[in-house]
C-alpha cells in the first residue's frame, strides 16, 4: 500500500506542477500579448513606410516638373537675350533674324491722357499728367521680344509649375 508520506509527497509534487503550469500559462499569455503589440507596431510601421514612399514619389514628380519649368524658363531667357542682342546689333545672324521677324514692334511714341477724377469720390485713383514720351529702340524691342516669348505657342506650360 501507499503510505501517508508518499501521498503527501505526491500531493506536493502535483501542487508544484499545477503552480508551474499556471506560471507557464501566464508567461505564455504575456508573450502572446507582446507578440500582438509587436505585430501592431509592424503594421503601423509598414503603413507609415508606404505613406512615406508615396510622398517620395510625389516629391520626385514635383521635382521633375520644377526642373522642366526651370529649363523652359532658361530657354525663354536665352531666346529673349538672343532677340535683344540681335536688335542691338544691325547685322543679325539668320537664326536670330527669323526670330526677330516674328516680333511686332510698337510705335515708340507713347501718349497718356488725363483722367477726370473726383477727389471726393475716394476711389484712390490719382490723376495722370498728360505727357508724350519716346522710348529707346532697344527697350521697344525688349518689350516686343518679351511679348513674343510669352505668346510662344511652342511652349506648353499649362501643366507646369509657376516658379516665378
Amino acid at each position: 500500500m501507499i503510505s501517508l508520506e508518499q501521498v503527501r509527497a505526491l500531493e506536493s509534487r502535483v501542487e508544484k506542477a499545477v503552480a508551474f503550469i499556471a506560471s507557464l500559462r501566464a508567461e505564455n499569455a504575456s508573450l502572446k500579448d507582446g507578440l500582438l503589440e509587436a505585430e501592431l507596431r509592424t503594421e503601423a510601421a509598414e503603413a507609415r513606410t508606404a505613406e512615406l514612399e508615396g510622398l517620395i514619389k510625389e516629391f520626385q514628380k514635383d521635382q521633375e516638373r520644377i526642373e522642366e519649368g526651370i529649363v523652359q524658363a532658361l530657354r525663354k531667357l536665352d531666346a529673349f537675350e538672343d532677340v535683344v542682342h540681335a536688335a542691338a546689333k544691325p547685322s543679325a545672324t539668320s537664326g536670330t533674324a527669323s526670330m526677330s521677324a516674328s516680333v511686332t514692334v510698337q510705335s515708340p511714341v507713347k501718349s497718356t491722357r488725363t483722367m477726370p477724377v473726383d477727389p471726393e469720390a475716394g476711389n484712390g485713383i490719382d490723376p495722370v499728367v498728360q505727357a508724350d514720351s519716346v522710348d529707346e529702340p532697344e527697350a521697344i524691342n525688349a518689350e516686343a521680344a518679351a511679348e513674343a516669348i510669352a505668346d510662344d505657342p511652342g511652349s506648353d506650360q499649362s501643366d507646369g509649375l509657376d516658379i516665378f
